[in-house]
């Protein structure tokens, strides 16, 4: 009576043979093929594996990396913005306590604002009073009808927009229309 025999040590041996470059007896063996293919499985398993994990770890890196420039841009940009908003807590406690604050004062101090705002990119949509042709993209009406793309408008509300991100449309009317919005002022 003879036990039955596990052939996957032998087959690992004959494939290990294979590797080596040592002559094997029958090379069309086909438990000899299988385990040399079993063997590449293995070993093309194990670099998918490395690769997912380095693949892994660079997304986090990378993540991480682009938080840490957020954060350092916001705190580059808080720093410009600390001195002249400074200024405005000083003169909102002078008008709080009764003293005059002038209207040039923050208006000067806005524009020193806006200055270190466009200094991060960012950028006015129109100017006030000026006559541009109507953009869906740019531009939104303030009421009245409907206004047809590339239309005569007045821009009676700055917007403004980062790079290529719009973060506020300029408010238009019809070109000769009456300035209502100046009423809101």
């Amino acid at each position: 009576m003879t036990l039955p025999t596990n052939p996957l040590p032998a087959r690992l041996a004959a494939a290990w043979q294979a590797l080596r470059g040592a002559p094997v007896r029958d090379p069309g063996d086909p438990r000899v093929r299988i385990a040399a293919l079993e063997l590449d499985v293995q070993a093309r398993d194990a670099e998918l594996e490395r690769v997912r994990g380095e693949y892994a770890r660079l997304g986090g890196q990378a993540e991480r990396d682009r938080a840490g420039a957020a954060a350092v841009g916001v705190g580059d940009l808080a720093r410009h913005l600390a001195p002249l908003l400074s200024q405005l807590a000083t003169m909102q406690a002078l008008a709080a306590g009764g003293r005059e604050v002038r209207m040039q004062d923050m208006l000067k101090l806005f524009g020193k604002v806006e200055s270190v705002l466009a200094g991060a990119g960012l950028v006015r949509i129109g100017t006030v009073g000026e006559q541009v042709p109507f953009d869906t993209r740019l531009h939104q009406r303030l009421s009245g009808a409907d206004v047809a793309d590339d239309a005569a408008v007045a821009v009676r509300f700055v917007g403004y927009r980062l790079g290529e991100t719009i973060l506020l449309k300029a408010l238009v009317s019809r070109a000769g229309a009456p300035a209502e919005a100046q009423d809101a002022i």
